[in-house]
C-alpha cells in the first residue's frame, strides 16, 4: 500500500508540475534608455500561487539611487501615454506608476528578482496584471520620483 500511495503521490506532482507549465507565461524584456543604449533585460514569469508577475533583473549602467518601474498604456517607449491606472481604474490597488521600487547601489548594476503585486489581494485584484496582460505594453524606469524617463522595456506580443 505504501508503495501506492508513493506512485500517486510522484504522479500528482508531474501532473501539477505540468499543469503550471502550460498555463504560465514567459516573457524577456530588453531595457534601453533613451539614447537607445541598452541597460539590461528582466525575465518575467507569473507566480503560480498569487497568479501575479515577477522579474528576475539584469540591469546595468544606471546610476545609484531609488528607481521604480511603471505600467503605462502607450504603445511604445516613445509614445508611452498615461500610467495604466488612469485608463483603466479598476488598476488602482496596484499603483501602476509604482509597481516595483528599486535600489541601485554604487556599482551601477541591479540583478535581483521581485514581486509585482496589489496592495491587497482580492478576487477583483487577483489576476488583473499578469504577464500576459502586459504584452505590448511599455514597463518604464524613473529614477526616484522624478517625471523624466530614465529607461523603457516593451514587453513583447507572442507571433
Amino acid at each position: 500500500m505504501k508503495l501506492f500511495y508513493k506512485a500517486f503521490l510522484l504522479i500528482f506532482t508531474y501532473i501539477v508540475f505540468l499543469i503550471n507549465y502550460a498555463y504560465s507565461d514567459y516573457v524577456i524584456i530588453n531595457f534601453y534608455k533613451t539614447n537607445g543604449k541598452i541597460i539590461g533585460s528582466a525575465d518575467g514569469v507569473d507566480s503560480w500561487f498569487l497568479n501575479a508577475p515577477a522579474f528576475k533583473f539584469n540591469l546595468k549602467n544606471l546610476e545609484s539611487g531609488k528607481y521604480r518601474l511603471a505600467l503605462y498604456d502607450g504603445t511604445s517607449c516613445k509614445k508611452y501615454g498615461a500610467p495604466a491606472e488612469i485608463n483603466n481604474p479598476k488598476l488602482k490597488p496596484w499603483k501602476t506608476s509604482h509597481l516595483v521600487i528599486f535600489n541601485v547601489t554604487e556599482n551601477g548594476v541591479f540583478d535581483t528578482t521581485l514581486g509585482m503585486k496589489p496592495d491587497k489581494f482580492t478576487e477583483e485584484t487577483r489576476g488583473l496584471i499578469s504577464i500576459g496582460s502586459l504584452r505590448g505594453y511599455p514597463l518604464l524606469l524613473f529614477k526616484d520620483n522624478e517625471k523624466y524617463l530614465t529607461g523603457c522595456g516593451m514587453v513583447p506580443v507572442l507571433n
